[in-house]
């Protein structure tokens, strides 16, 4: 019992400050790997699109979709902000092991490949949602839970994304 008395937990915990967690390891390759992950899906999605294709053609059954094409845009964009992010993270890699990264660069690094990343997700989930609403429209009901189970998501995390900011506010000293 002496011993879980005196251990780390009886000390107090400080919060880290939010440049801390961005610049940190863990928070680096956690970005690099959900970049990765959103880059590995959106390439698969390009070429297993809903609907499937024309045998005869190799086109895509739903092209002249419009829930089809938002699709498609989504992904390509989804697939542009999250191979972004990590080309930025790669040229930070070289540039550190050169010695010519300081830690404003290195903060201005980390900001925007995490708001790439974040984009890169809000577009893979509109890629999801339109491409599911392309393949479900002729059953109208089907489609439209889908569409608002996946809107729902983006409200959910903006209100995570709220409480988060204001326990950081909270802490930060």
């Amino acid at each position: 019992m002496k011993d879980v008395r005196s251990g780390p937990l009886q000390r107090p915990i400080r919060m880290m400050k939010k440049v801390q967690l961005s610049t940190s390891e863990l928070g680096i390759e956690t970005r690099v790997l959900v970049a990765a992950l959103v880059a590995t899906v959106t390439f698969a999605a390009a070429f297993t699109v809903p609907g499937g294709y024309k045998n005869e053609q190799g086109t895509a059954v739903l092209v002249k979709n419009a829930a089809f094409a938002v699709f498609v845009i989504s992904d390509t964009t989804a697939m542009v902000l999250s191979i972004s992010a990590l080309y930025i993270h790669f040229y930070w890699a070289v540039m550190g092991k050169r010695g010519q990264v300081e830690e404003d660069i290195i903060e201005n690094f980390s900001s925007l490949t995490s708001t790439l990343t974040e984009g890169a997700i809000i577009a893979m989930l509109i890629a999801f949602i339109t491409g599911s609403y392309a393949v479900l429209a002729p059953s109208l009901w089907l489609a439209i839970t889908t569409c608002f189970i996946g809107v729902a998501y983006i409200f959910f995390a903006s209100t995570a994304y709220i409480v988060d900011v204001r326990t950081l506010l909270k802490y930060w000293k």
